[in-house]
């Protein structure tokens, strides 16, 4: 039997302000970045957004609180 691995690398643009464990990738999919899961796009009473936790965000709610990831250099 044959196993086949697959890695892809994805660089995060954005982070959600108050939800700093999700965050836009280069390719414009919303990431849960502790697990690495790709989080799908809804329709919500005719609004698009994304379901964090339990609640869930409009885009017009996700866009001003949307911050650029902070780089820090690592000392090794």
């Amino acid at each position: 039997m044959n196993s086949l691995s697959i890695t892809k690398r994805i660089e995060i643009k954005w982070v959600i302000n108050n939800h700093s464990n999700y965050g836009f990738g280069d390719d414009k999919l919303l990431y849960n970045l502790k697990t690495g899961r790709v989080i799908k796009q809804t329709i919500n009473n005719y609004s698009k957004g994304y379901w964090i936790g339990k609640k869930f965000y409009t885009l017009k709610k996700l866009k001003p609180s949307l911050i650029r990831p902070i780089n820090f250099s690592l000392p090794f």
